[in-house]
């Protein structure tokens, strides 16, 4: 069940805007974001809806976007493992475009580790992350999908425009995923991973982008 939709009158035979949630997060950290894209028919698809969590694989989370863009023109916007998310769903449907938030390096740019093992289980976010900023909330998350991506998921293209959107942790990946993809680039030196979601900046400047993005494959920079 989406934890965010659009107004039903912006649904209504709308472009659609699927937005995916990163790892140990939900949709709920998209709150914000229907208000900001008022042209849009929003949606928030929760990536562990009906899964066994401890089995979860990234085809299963690129399988819940997939449902959520059926019938309807989408642009697909991930945070942190929900870029990859969004990444991988481009390579197995037309979208309209991709929006990225600092997400999570396909093989291309990681490099992989060919010999991780894939496990079952879960994991909390502050045993793989670190300290948490106050009243994050946060839930178990996929061991067998954190090795998926630590072995390395190969992404090498994509067929729509995207954005890359990169704070403060995220340089030079984001400029290396931007180069990677012909993409633009919208870079907040002053924030933190986690503030991309929130910061009402981000928000304008992928409305913005999303209004006029730039012509497929040229890549550019917008600060």
């Amino acid at each position: 069940m989406d934890s965010v939709t659009g107004t039903a009158e912006s649904a209504g035979g709308a472009e659609r805007l699927i937005l995916v949630h990163g790892a140990t997060s939900g949709p709920w950290v998209f709150d914000q974001w229907p208000v900001a894209f008022p042209g849009y028919d929003v949606r928030a698809p929760d990536l562990q809806e009906g899964l066994d969590v401890a089995q979860a694989r990234m085809s299963d989370y690129v399988d819940r976007v997939l449902v959520a863009a059926a019938g309807r023109p989408s642009v697909v916007c991930g945070w942190s493992m929900g870029g990859l998310v969004a990444l991988m769903a481009a390579q197995q449907s037309p979208l309209e475009a991709v929006v990225v938030l600092e997400p999570s390096l396909p093989l291309e740019l990681s490099g992989g580790d060919a010999l991780r093992a894939l496990r079952s289980g879960t994991y909390d976010a502050e045993s793989a992350y670190g300290p948490l900023p106050p009243g994050t909330r946060c839930r178990p998350e996929s061991l067998r999908a954190l090795d998926e991506r630590k072995r390395g998921i190969s992404v090498p293209s994509v067929t729509c425009p995207v954005l890359v959107v990169a704070g403060r942790s995220g340089h030079p990946q984001g400029r290396m995923v931007a180069r990677h993809y012909g993409a633009d680039l919208l870079e907040f030196s002053d924030l933190e991973h986690s503030d991309l979601v929130v910061d009402p900046g981000v928000l304008a400047g992928v409305a913005s982008w999303l209004r006029e993005p730039p012509p497929f494959p040229e890549w550019g920079s917008r600060r």
